[in-house]
């Protein structure tokens, strides 16, 4: 595990892009190891899983990156560092109604795969979203995330999550999260600034 996460953090750093450890499958030791690495960064798809390990591990900084059903958004509202999996305004307002004394730093999923079972925002219904958050002041929006297919066509789908990007314009809205395991590098080519890893981190064939 060390030498993969050294390799992985040495070439995002040089790149400027932060590396964020999906922990979401990962045993509370490797966690650990992690953190005593240097990794500060980490990852749950699920909102109790969030909320278990925020609390656990409180001096690290925890994201909150799958699906959220407005029930849960309590804990993403209390315990998340980052939320990456905004979507629509309903679960933002749920989440933003459980934020206290700060404001919550937030990521919106668009869809750029064309997959189904993949969630976001369509493209063209960005704008909308984004002029119906400026009513939830609990809520920063600092960028995009969207996750790419399958099928090869990675580049060209990171690529319009870019330029997607620079057409709203608009100096706060700056950060791209897109890239996995198997997808990072080509993230990174165009214009990540964040990218998601948890495979290549934490299988136990190459820990």
């Amino acid at each position: 595990m060390q030498k993969n996460y050294e390799t992985l953090r040495d070439a995002l750093t040089a790149r400027h892009v932060r590396l964020i450890a999906v922990s979401k499958y990962s045993e509370d030791e490797k966690v650990s190891r992690l953190a005593a690495l240097g990794q500060v960064d980490f990852a749950e798809s699920r909102p109790q899983a969030l909320r278990d390990r925020a609390l656990l591990f409180p001096q690290l900084r925890w994201h909150m990156i799958g699906p959220l059903q407005k029930n849960k958004a309590k804990y993403i509202g209390r315990f998340a560092y980052m939320w990456h999996s905004l979507c629509d305004i309903d679960t933002a307002r749920a989440v933003a109604g459980h934020v206290e004394n700060r404001v919550l730093p937030v990521l919106i999923q668009v869809h750029i795969s064309g997959e189904a079972q993949k969630q976001g925002v369509a493209p063209d219904q960005l704008a909308d979203l984004l002029e119906q958050l400026k009513d939830v002041p609990q809520l920063e929006v600092i960028g995009l995330m969207g996750m790419a297919s399958s099928d090869g066509e990675a580049r060209q789908q990171f690529r319009s999550l870019c330029r997607l990007r620079d057409n709203l314009n608009d100096a706060k809205i700056r950060q791209l999260c897109m890239g996995m395991s198997g997808d990072w590098k080509i993230a990174v080519e165009e214009g990540a600034s964040m990218v998601r890893i948890g495979r290549a981190l934490f299988d136990s064939e190459q820990a």
